[in-house]
């Protein structure tokens, strides 16, 4: 017969590969959107006065694209100044942004009204070589009027929080079975066992 401390170790171990599931599922399909919808940029190096520009294929008018990017100085002595600007198939501005000056993030949304390649170009306004990095495509967490929803991540921290408890778990199982055997040791000293 098994002893509460072996019970509560498999609950455990079954609360970790439950929780790891449900992260797997659900991760796959958010990275899969991330992975084959948006262009990612990482490490991109701006030089003062220079510009950096990505192209991304809008096939879906129905669903947001976002713009997210974080901006670093390199050299640090000045405050890194990036202008953002998002231009449509037809050449038209539809979505321009300064960031930097202290706040280094940019979190936006555009809703294309035509199908095309949409052009992200990154001018670096300041005197310090920048780094660049973000997303540029559809997320999964924006919906289509650009609000953020986090429903769609919903299931991913279900998971993280199974694998939390499980976790947990088998920590309290290990005591109790350390603890267990303490006292199974003690009644055989005394030959109180059966």
């Amino acid at each position: 017969m098994l002893k509460r401390g072996h019970i509560i170790l498999l609950v455990g171990a079954a609360l970790v590969i439950v929780g790891i599931s449900i992260t797997a599922a659900y991760g796959i399909g958010i990275a899969s959107v991330i992975l084959n919808e948006s262009i990612i940029l990482s490490d991109v190096l701006v030089n003062p006065s220079n510009s950096v520009n990505r192209t991304l294929d809008v096939t879906n008018l129905e669903r947001p694209v976002s713009i997210v990017l974080h901006v670093d100085s390199n050299d640090s002595t000045d405050t890194p100044v990036v202008e953002q600007t998002v231009i449509d198939p037809k050449g038209f501005v539809v979505n321009k942004n300064e960031f930097g000056n202290g706040q280094g993030d940019i979190f936006t949304t555009i809703k294309p009204d035509i199908d095309g390649i949409y052009t992200l170009s990154l001018h670096n306004l300041g005197t310090d070589q920048v780094k660049i990095e973000g997303i540029f495509g559809y997320l999964p967490v924006t919906e289509n009027s650009g609000e953020i929803n986090l429903s769609t991540v919903t299931g991913l921290l279900a998971g993280a929080w199974v694998f939390v408890i499980g976790i947990g778990t088998l920590v309290g199982g290990t005591v109790i079975t350390v603890l267990d055997r303490r006292g199974d040791s003690k009644r055989q000293s005394f030959g109180l066992t059966r």
